[in-house]
């Protein structure tokens, strides 16, 4: 266990150096100004084109496309990733994370409006992503594949790893239930969500989601009032660490942008393509309209609720750092432990007292089994688009009995697994998507600026806006597809 711990370490080493800030900061920045800042100009849009309607046998809604996206986003890594952060980068790294998050809804935007321009109909069921973006937007059918290929092992038998992980460990340190017993309980509702597809997965997704999120930021909003007047050594200490030299509290300006970039892309999964899928699965007029939606669903995952992670691990000085700093408050409690969710229970109990633990390990139970029943359909998509095709229905109907089956067994092995190697894991898959993600995002991205271009235009003209494939189309785009879904609209204008 130990060799594979290193091994997965060392590979972590270049996917998640250097190379990864240009990539995701450099690609965010990019796309921010070419946007004309988006995300700040058309803030309330943004947020309005979450409640959009329409539905169809075909399409979930918007709302449900959304939910099904912050299933996925709004997990472990909004709780125990957020610790992870502080405890190896120091408090600087929350600066670093948000800034990441504000850019990150760009490359999201980006990859939602070219999933769902690129989409197409299988089985009935609206599909796209990454590797249908590579096949029909740049022709790179090999490429297609094998980003196909690493998607469905890495989201479907890596990235559980990390959130059945936490799970587990979170109700064992609250309640001392043991890890394996939590692993087989998870794996069993896992079934009966999966098994219902995309519509049962999007209607559970927007069952948990608001109110999940509404609670925990209750309590976030709860450490703030009671902690206010730590608020500006709080602003002190991050500022230090994020721009300072090293120090007892963090390691440095280097380190803090490091964990910070690297735990905002974790949370939001910008640029891996993760919410591609369920853009794609959207019924939707105008792509524009998908990527506004989950750009903010990014601001809602990173800039607001891992900020509220951060603040009450900080406000309430329940956190140590790997560079000497220990928590004068819970020195006690804390004594040994590396990141976690124990941080945030630690944290929540300065106010909800001894229930804390308990209430912050439900909470990131529902986080997370969220995350993995999107893992999943993310994971089914990439599967269906390697035995795409006529005649192959069989294929794929076998293909995803075994990934079901596969991804619930693993999900008891991960409940088990040492935390290091369940984060190693995850955070390897996630990186290693990322890169073979964002050469075709960033290759077709120009569709995505003409399209929002076109959206701009059709706004300012009083209209709502729809996509018409006769004025604005590129090889690759399922014309009739899109005809159909705007057809009336098209002959209105005719």
């Amino acid at each position: 266990m130990e060799a594979l711990n290193n091994f997965v370490g060392m590979l972590n080493g270049p996917i998640w150096g250097v190379g990864m800030l240009i990539l995701i900061v450099g690609s965010g920045l990019y796309f921010t100004i070419r946007l004309g800042f988006f995300q700040f100009a058309h803030f309330g849009d943004m947020w309005k084109r979450i409640l959009d309607k329409g539905d169809s046998e075909s399409g979930i809604s918007t709302f449900a496309s959304f939910c099904t996206t912050m299933a996925m986003r709004v997990g472990t890594g909004n709780v125990a990733g957020v610790a992870v952060a502080i405890y190896t980068g120091g408090p600087g790294a929350i600066f670093w994370m948000i800034l990441a998050g504000m850019t990150n809804s760009a490359v999201c935007f980006v990859e939602c409006v070219l999933s769902s321009l690129y989409k197409t109909k299988i089985d009935g069921e609206y599909r796209g992503g990454g590797p249908y973006c590579a096949e029909r937007g740049l022709g790179w059918k090999p490429y297609a594949i094998f980003l196909a290929f690493v998607s469905f092992i890495g989201i479907g038998c890596f990235m559980p790893a990390a959130a059945t992980n936490t799970i587990a460990d979170g109700f064992q340190k609250s309640l001392g239930i043991p890890m394996i017993a939590t692993a087989i309980v998870i794996a069993a509702i896992m079934a009966v969500v999966i098994i219902g597809g995309v519509k049962r997965i999007g209607t559970v997704a927007s069952f948990i989601v608001p109110p999940m999120v509404i609670i925990y930021l209750l309590a976030a909003v709860a450490v703030l009032i009671i902690n206010i007047g730590e608020v500006p050594h709080m602003i002190s200490i991050v500022v230090q660490s994020a721009f300072g030299p090293k120090s007892l509290i963090g390691g440095g300006i280097g380190i803090a942008i490091q964990q910070g970039v690297k735990r905002g892309t974790f949370s939001s999964a910008s640029g891996m393509g993760e919410s591609m899928p369920p853009a794609a699965a959207a019924e939707t007029s105008h792509p524009v309209k998908q990527g506004m939606a989950n750009a903010a669903g990014v601001w809602l995952d990173t800039v607001i609720v891992c900020t509220a992670s951060g603040l009450m691990i900080l406000l309430t000085d329940a956190y140590n750092t790997k560079f000497g700093y220990t928590s004068q408050r819970f020195a006690e409690q804390l004594a040994g432990e590396e990141g976690g969710v124990f941080y945030v229970q630690m944290a929540a109990s300065s106010v909800m007292g001894a229930i804390a633990p308990t209430f912050i390990a439900i909470m990131l139970a529902l986080f997370s089994f969220t995350c993995l029943i999107s893992y999943y359909y993310e994971a089914e998509t990439a599967m269906i688009y390697v035995f795409e095709g006529e005649g192959k229905e069989g294929i794929r109907k076998t293909a995803t009995w075994v990934l079901r089956i596969a991804m619930i067994a693993l999900i008891c092995y991960y409940g088990v697994a040492a935390p290091d190697l369940a984060w190693g894991l995850a955070d390897l898959a996630l990186g290693s998507i990322t890169w073979i993600n964002m050469v075709v995002v960033l290759a077709l991205s120009p569709k995505a600026f003409a399209l929002y271009k076109d959206y701009r235009e059709q706004m300012k003209a009083g209209k709502d806006p729809y996509y018409n494939p006769d004025k604005l189309s590129w090889k690759g785009v399922d014309v009739a597809l899109w005809k159909e879904i705007n057809k009336k609209r098209i002959a209105e204008d005719k």
